[in-house]
């Protein structure tokens, strides 16, 4: 990143698109995002503002968070935008430049931060959709998502038969049927609502918390969606940590803003296809091969001897358990618990293993 420090600075001072162009620009810090680089400069006449550089995707990505960053600032829910550049001079990709924005990381565990994210969330959700360009990469309403998610039921249930994992495929099973019986019913008056803006990526860490309000940065998902689904979302991350009647709270707040009756019940349905989405998606992984290197190049006898594959057993147990809960199937009691963590434990094995034998040696 220190490679590209300098040639920010010259960009800024030198380049004919920059609107910092001729003036004195310092580097005052500089940090490294998922998929981005990020300054903040000062300028010669005490602006403070963020240069983002990014690194995948970046003309979709900033035309999004500048679109965001346009339509919102003025309400303090997002910062002032200065500019975007396609082809910046003497840059590898895309930057967004827009202003430094003060204020304190949000901490969803104190009552005046949730409020003031209810608020901000609810009043992007009611803005104007007309006003808005682009759908966000998120699927824009339940139809689309089940639609996208569901295609990788049939290939994710064959490769569970192929498997030494009777008991984990019969669960599976259970569980999309539950997901198909509420769905075949739900989608016909719930599939296919008019989408609103949404933020995109809603998160305490996108949030700033300044003088009784919030405002949300990294707008690079910004566009038209459901708003359910972005609520649904942000609960599911993040709503665990809080008391129930926390959570309750929160939704007054938001739900004192937007005027959409179905909201609550959809919302309802994604936190539910989210705890089965995070059985599928951690199955997948496996399925797919997606094991870290360390955990490949050093495959222990069992996973209860790999950090990783002991992570990895536990984390499907508990999202298993917590599926069957909340789609109100049977529980399992301790003996096929035990046996599902073992069935599942042999998979894990068999694909580390698997990804050894394919590994390039060294030399």
């Amino acid at each position: 990143m220190i490679d590209w420090t300098q040639a920010i600075q010259d960009y800024l001072t030198d380049a004919p698109s920059s609107r910092f162009r001729n003036q004195h620009v310092s580097i005052v810090d500089h940090w490294q995002g998922r998929d981005n680089l990020l300054w903040r400069v000062r300028t010669g006449v005490g602006l403070d503002a963020v240069v983002k550089m990014f690194t995948d995707a970046g003309q979709a990505r900033s035309r999004r968070q500048f679109s965001g960053h346009e339509q919102f600032a003025a309400a303090g829910l997002a910062p002032e935008p200065l500019w975007y550049d396609r082809y910046p001079h003497g840059l590898p990709r895309q930057i967004l430049v827009y202003s430094w924005a003060a204020g304190e990381p949000v901490q969803l565990t104190v009552s005046q931060h949730r409020a003031a994210l209810a608020e901000t969330v609810a009043r992007i959700h009611r803005a104007d959709p007309g006003a808005v360009q682009r759908f966000s990469p998120h699927p824009f309403n339940l139809l689309t998502f089940w639609q996208i998610w569901q295609a990788g039921e049939a290939p994710l249930r064959s490769w569970i038969e192929q498997c030494p994992a009777p008991l984990l495929g019969e669960t599976l099973a259970a569980l999309w049927s539950a997901a198909h019986r509420t769905l075949d019913g739900a989608l016909r008056q719930l599939g296919e609502t008019p989408p609103t803006p949404v933020h995109g990526e809603l998160a305490a860490q996108n949030a700033l918390f300044d003088t009784d309000r919030v405002m949300l940065v990294d707008w690079e998902f910004f566009g038209l969606g459901d708003p359910a689904q972005e609520v649904a979302r942000f609960l599911f991350y993040e709503g665990n940590d809080w008391a129930r009647h926390a959570r309750e709270t929160w939704w007054e707040q938001y739900g004192a803003y937007p005027a959409d009756p179905s909201l609550p019940e959809r919302a309802e349905l994604y936190l539910r296809l989210f705890n089965l989405q995070a059985v599928t998606f951690l199955l997948d992984g496996v399925r797919q091969g997606e094991i870290p290197a360390a955990a490949a190049q050093n495959p222990a006898s069992d996973s209860s001897a790999s950090p990783y594959g002991a992570f990895l057993v536990s984390a499907l147990t508990a999202a298993v358990r917590s599926s069957l809960k909340i789609w109100e199937l049977p529980p399992l009691g301790e003996a096929d618990s035990n046996l599902l963590a073992a069935e599942m434990e042999r998979i894990v094995n068999v694909q580390v293993t698997a990804l050894h034998s394919t590994a390039p040696t060294a030399g």
